[in-house]
């Protein structure tokens, strides 16, 4: 894994070495000068920072679900408990 980090981030620098086109990025009223490299990883950065957060966000509303299944499964389980307690208990009409 490591391997791979590290060839992906020689790949990057290349990148960014290789494309060395001064660029104005203009994002409402901001303006900033750059070279199209730094730019393209930057939007890259920021784009996977988006991605990982709305991953976080999704991982804990699915945790919030798996807790509440959990504790439906426990009740299900003592109400099968008290259940198969009473089935002994359980008597049926003598047969004719």
């Amino acid at each position: 894994m490591l391997l791979l980090g590290v060839i992906l981030l020689a790949v990057i620098a290349i990148f960014g070495f290789v494309n060395r086109v001064p660029v104005t990025v203009d994002l409402v009223a901001w303006r900033y000068d750059t070279v199209l490299g730094l730019a393209m990883i930057a939007a890259g950065v920021v784009g996977a920072f988006i991605i990982y957060i709305s991953g976080v966000v999704a991982q804990a509303r699915l945790r919030g679900k798996l807790r509440s299944a959990e504790a439906r499964v426990k009740e299900l389980e003592q109400q099968l408990k008290v259940a198969a307690q009473q089935i002994p208990q359980i008597t049926y009409g003598e047969r004719e």
